[in-house]
Order: structure tokens, then C-alpha cells, then sequence
């Protein structure tokens, strides 16, 4: 629950993962015929020059994501879904 925040839709900070890794889980999230949730692959260069990745939800996808995750997640993290304590 600790590594996203909420902007318009809910970002997954993956920062330790490979570019590869990073793809394969948007892949999984996407592929998954419960799951069906479309995400795009976000670069971002530290001030070190060191390349991270993360995911972004779809806004299109953020019903479902919620629907899949709402009953998990302690209601002092709802921000990082868009949603109300």
C-alpha cells in the first residue's frame, strides 16, 4: 500500500524492478481475464542518472482496480485510489 500515490490515477512506484519486470507485471494486469486492467510503463532518470519505472493505471482501468483492491486496503491509504476515509 506504500509504494503508489493518487494523480488523476494511481501510480505504482516499481522503482527496484527492471524495465522488463515492469512490463511483465503490466502484462500480467492487462492479460488476466479477472484482472483486464490497462496500465503504460513511466521512465524517469534520477538526479544520479540512475533509470526508474513505474506503472500508471488507466484511468479507464481505475473502477476495476478498485473493485479489486478496495476490500485490502486500510482506509488511511484510499487517497492512493482516489477515494474518501
Amino acid at each position: 500500500m506504500g509504494d503508489g500515490y493518487f494523480n488523476g490515477s494511481t501510480k505504482l512506484c516499481t522503482d527496484n524492478f527492471t524495465e522488463e519486470e515492469v512490463l511483465l507485471l503490466m502484462d500480467i494486469l492487462e492479460k488476466k481475464i479477472f484482472f483486464a486492467i490497462k496500465a503504460t510503463i513511466n521512465k524517469r532518470t534520477n538526479p544520479d542518472g540512475a533509470i526508474k519505472w513505474g506503472i500508471k493505471i488507466s484511468k479507464s482501468s481505475m473502477t476495476t482496480l478498485i473493485n479489486l483492491v478496495q476490500l485490502y486496503v486500510i482506509p488511511e491509504m484510499f487517497y492512493k485510489l482516489g477515494l474518501k476515509k
